[in-house]
């Protein structure tokens, strides 16, 4: 007999590997924040969507259920593209707190991201009319993931470059 724990953790794969079937990488910004609000309950899948691991994270329970599963990773330098004038704030820096979470495992990519997202149309004015607490989360995040002691030279370098373009006279 199967604990209340075990079922509702096979309930739960079930139920991810059946989203899973139904997400296609996104090109449109609205592709792109439906997949990610989609995800909204899971960080880590969240981060995956961005470093294209979705399937290395469902290759065991996507191929039982439908034999074969894709997922290409969304492409740093391909933002501008995908969001346009859409990115809104608070998508912005909910992919900020997302790309900080694999920053220290992958600088080089959250780098990417970083730099790339200020490539996107109507950034500067998605940072000026940040809320106060977003804006608070980004210096936050800033301080104590990008610019912590731990970051090597040549990517605290980019980082400072970027700080000014992110975060806003304090």
């Amino acid at each position: 007999m199967k604990s209340v724990q075990e079922l509702a953790s096979q309930a739960a794969s079930r139920a991810k590997a059946e989203a899973a079937k139904n997400i296609t990488p996104p090109k449109s910004a609205y592709k792109f924040e439906a997949s990610w609000r989609g995800l909204s309950d899971d960080n880590a899948l969240q981060a995956c969507l961005l470093k294209g691991l979705f399937q290395e994270v469902f290759t065991f329970i996507c191929s039982k259920a439908t034999g074969k599963f894709s997922w290409p990773a969304v492409s740093p330098t391909a933002l501008s593209q995908i969001f346009k004038n859409a990115l809104s704030a608070s998508l912005l820096v909910d992919i900020i707190k997302c790309v900080a979470t694999f920053f220290t495992e992958e600088m080089d990519l959250a780098i990417r991201y970083i730099e790339n997202l200020t490539n996107v149309s109507r950034f500067d004015l998605l940072i000026m009319c940040l809320l106060s607490t977003d804006r608070d989360d980004l210096h936050k995040i800033w301080d104590e993931v990008f610019c912590s002691e731990a970051t090597p030279i040549e990517y605290a370098e980019m980082l400072d470059k970027l700080h000014s373009r992110y975060c806003l006279n304090r």
